[in-house]
């Protein structure tokens, strides 16, 4: 455990929580307060950090003005959706378990469409021509430059089948953009041979599925910071695409869509030997640093996400470093590995150029923000949070 990491005593959490000790236990047995027990210790302590988030989330629903904000911060649900459930018992896109369907090797376009809430008959386009976008910029500018292109004639009043019609372009658009090359049937077949080119026609069909799978994964997780951004655009009446930018302004921070690449700098910088890996890591951990790809808010017992794509890597890979790292970060902080530990470990598997793992996060989760669009507009609200003044008072 990182000595960093605040822990409470049982006599001290209750105290926060204003509770008993048996309340206290049941929020262990749910996984809302994680527990560790501390060498030579007899007695179990609490991550402070999971007592003060039960702490504030209880007083918002009893009113109290002061933590009431924190509902913007890992908090108390300010939307309705029904789209996509996260919680305890996994994730689940229109009460199907995301699991299940990467299980049934289900392809990217009909969970997209399961969530726009399609028609049988609407069909995705065969093929979308090449927008004429810089080659030469990163993954995420040469997204929003195609953005821009598409977003240079906004519409309005559109119904929603025209929107699902505008969707399907625009994904299949920005799949195109992320690749270079004009897209043809289903994304996860056309991104096959750039994202695994060293694969032979024998190994093309897993490859293709592995990749359908990472773009199930992707597609939707609640209100995450870029979808937000996107619902907001949408309840303003903006235009899908410009929707869309939004949310693409927003996943390039390194806390969202960027994470990708400190977990791949992360590896890169870990010395070859096993033994020495975990000194690096035990040394970044005393130093109170965070360890790129482990841990999520949401799941004290690991990102649901993760053990497929890493289950997936293995089997292009073997046993791999991914692997190996995943297991001494463990034993060195109890963290496991999230979404974006995942595909950069699939990526690497299959032999794919740098920023794939950021390309399949993007493009997966585009059909994500063209979902909220969809359901914002319904709603037919417009989103705007009140703020609590806490500056100078007023003269």
């Amino acid at each position: 455990m990182n000595p960093a990491i605040e822990l409470l005593d049982s006599e001290h959490a209750c105290r926060e929580l204003g509770v008993l000790r048996a309340t206290l236990y049941s929020y262990v047995s749910r996984g809302r307060i994680r527990c560790v027990k501390r060498a030579g210790l007899k007695t179990r302590m609490y991550l402070a950090e999971d007592v003060r988030k039960v702490a504030a989330q209880s007083a918002a629903r009893r009113g109290h003005a002061p933590v009431a904000a924190g509902a913007l911060s890992w908090g108390e649900p300010v939307l309705d959706t029904a789209l996509t459930s996260v919680g305890p018992r996994g994730i689940f896109y229109r009460g199907e378990n995301v699991l299940d369907l990467v299980a049934r090797d289900t392809r990217f376009e009909s969970v997209a469409d399961r969530l726009w809430g399609s028609e049988p008959d609407e069909r995705w386009p065969d093929r979308v021509p090449l927008l004429p976008v810089s080659s030469r910029l990163r993954l995420l500018p040469r997204l929003i430059e195609a953005v821009t292109v598409l977003g240079r004639e906004p519409r309005v009043g559109e119904v929603p089948s025209e929107t699902r019609r505008r969707g399907r372009q625009l994904v299949r658009t920005l799949a195109g953009s992320a690749v270079g090359s004009a897209t043809r049937g289903n994304i996860a077949e056309h991104f096959a041979p750039h994202l695994a080119p060293r694969a032979g026609s024998a190994r093309h069909e897993r490859v293709r599925a592995a990749l359908d799978a990472a773009l199930v994964l992707c597609l939707d997780h609640e209100l995450n910071a870029s979808t937000f951004a996107a619902r907001v655009a949408a309840s303003t009446g903006a235009d899908l695409v410009h929707c869309v930018g939004a949310a693409l302004f927003v996943f390039t921070g390194p806390r969202h869509g960027g994470a990708s690449e400190r977990v791949e700098a992360f590896l890169d910088g870990l010395p070859a030997r096993p033994k020495d890996q975990r000194a690096a890591i035990e040394k970044r951990l005393s130093r109170g640093e965070a360890l790129p790809g482990f841990g999520h808010p949401l799941y004290p017992k690991g990102d649901p996400r993760a053990a497929p794509l890493l289950a997936l890597a293995r089997s292009f890979d073997g046993e791999g470093r991914a692997d190996e790292v995943a297991r001494l970060v463990a034993e060195s902080s109890g963290e496991l590995p999230n979404l974006d530990f995942g595909l950069v470990a699939l990526a690497r598997a299959l032999g794919a150029p740098p920023e794939t793992a950021t390309l399949l996060f993007a493009i997966g989760r585009s059909a994500g923000w063209v979902a909220h669009v969809l359901e914002q507009r319904t709603s037919g609200a417009l989103l705007r949070p009140r703020a609590r003044y806490v500056g100078v008072p007023p003269a």
